[in-house]
C-alpha cells in the first residue's frame, strides 16, 4: 500500500479517508516563436527537407547518460510534483507564489 503525506505540512494523508491533491509545476524558458515565411499563408516551402531524418540524428546524437539528467536538453525545464492535503492546497490556492503581503500605506497627497 502507497502512503502518502502532505510536502507541506508533513502530515499523513490516508488514501482511504483523506483528500489527496497533487499540484504539478512545470518551469521553462519563454520564448516568442517567429513566424516562418511561407507557413501560414498555404504555399508550402521549396526548401523543406526531411525533417524526421534530422530528428533521428538528433535523437542518435544524445548519449544516454544525459537522459538520466533531469537537464538533458540544457534549457532549464523542470517539472514539479507535490501531494497536498486539503488545508494546505486552500492555503497554496490563495497564495501560490508564497508572497508575503506587506502593509499597504495609504499617504496623503499634501
Amino acid at each position: 500500500m502507497l502512503h502518502y503525506s502532505c510536502d507541506i505540512c508533513k502530515r499523513p494523508i490516508d488514501a482511504t479517508t483523506d483528500v489527496r491533491h497533487v499540484v504539478k509545476i512545470e518551469v521553462f524558458q519563454a520564448v516568442e516563436e517567429a513566424e516562418e515565411p511561407g507557413c501560414c499563408d498555404g504555399t508550402s516551402r521549396a526548401d523543406e527537407g526531411d525533417h524526421l531524418e534530422e530528428m533521428q540524428d538528433l535523437l542518435e546524437s544524445i548519449d544516454e547518460r544525459d537522459l538520466d539528467r533531469d537537464d538533458a536538453f540544457g534549457d532549464g525545464t523542470q517539472s514539479l510534483r507535490f501531494d497536498l492535503c486539503d488545508a494546505c492546497r486552500q492555503r497554496f490556492l490563495r497564495n501560490p507564489l508564497g508572497i508575503k503581503a506587506g502593509k499597504k500605506l495609504d499617504f496623503s497627497q499634501n
